[in-house]
């Protein structure tokens, strides 16, 4: 028994070694050939030189285009500091305008007296617009209250008339 089992491994790693070396032969074979007309040929080369001019000419648009932008940037970065020197600019002229405008606001009210006139009359409407505010109010409420009871009536008469009620 154990000389069959020796003979059978024997066997076996023979068969796998003849299996290995099929294959390892097998695979160094050469594909098929495929024969290509001259036609064939040299309008793949044709293509080949306008793949390439083609590749070149983008290439050339690519740096072209980088260049552009690269010049954009710096126009862009040079209108950034002028806009913010401009704003910075406009605050300050703005600030001295307020100034000035309340320089002058001041002068004129404290010499014409305005200033305890006007707040006078604020108060008087105040309380005017406040007592118009009230009246206002309560003939929301009444309207409201009317509208109401119209609805409510309207609706009690289409329920009887369609006898709902």
């Amino acid at each position: 028994m154990c000389g069959a089992n020796k003979r059978f491994f024997v066997y076996l790693l023979a068969g796998l070694l003849l299996a290995s070396v099929a294959g390892a032969l097998r695979g160094e074979e050469p594909g098929p050939w495929y024969l290509i007309l001259e036609a064939e040929l040299r309008s793949i080369e044709e293509y080949k030189t306008k793949s390439e001019t083609e590749k070149q000419t983008w290439l050339l648009q690519a740096q072209k285009l980088r260049t552009q932008a690269d010049s954009l940037r710096g126009e862009s970065r040079t209108l950034n500091n002028q806009l913010s020197q401009a704003r910075e600019q406009n605050r300050e002229l703005q600030r001295s305008f307020n100034e000035y405008e309340a320089g002058q606001l001041m002068l004129i009210s404290l010499k014409n007296g305005e200033i305890a006139g006007l707040k006078q009359e604020k108060a008087d409407k105040t309380l005017e617009a406040e007592k118009y505010k009230g009246i206002a109010h309560s003939r929301l409420i009444v309207i409201i209250a009317l509208g109401a009871a119209v609805v409510l009536y309207t609706a009690f008469k289409v329920c009887r008339f369609f006898r709902f009620i």
